[in-house]
């Protein structure tokens, strides 16, 4: 059963998500796209951590909070 800590937590995951992707595209427009493309920048990588944290919430609350 999905309880209502379970759904505010995924939707605190997905602003967690939104915010990080807003960050790392705001370095790669202040660096230049070109130059972080192959080594990355500590925001693309919370970025993909807060990727992965959204995607377990998702599945937690795909399975009803198992």
């Amino acid at each position: 059963m999905m309880s209502d800590d379970l759904i505010n937590q995924t939707i605190d995951e997905a602003k967690r998500f939104i915010w990080k992707a807003e960050q790392a595209l705001k370095r790669l427009e202040d660096d230049g796209k070109q130059r972080y493309f192959i080594t990355g920048t500590k925001e693309s990588g919370a970025l993909r951590r807060a990727s992965l944290d959204l995607t377990r919430s998702l599945s937690r609350l795909r399975k009803g909070g198992e």
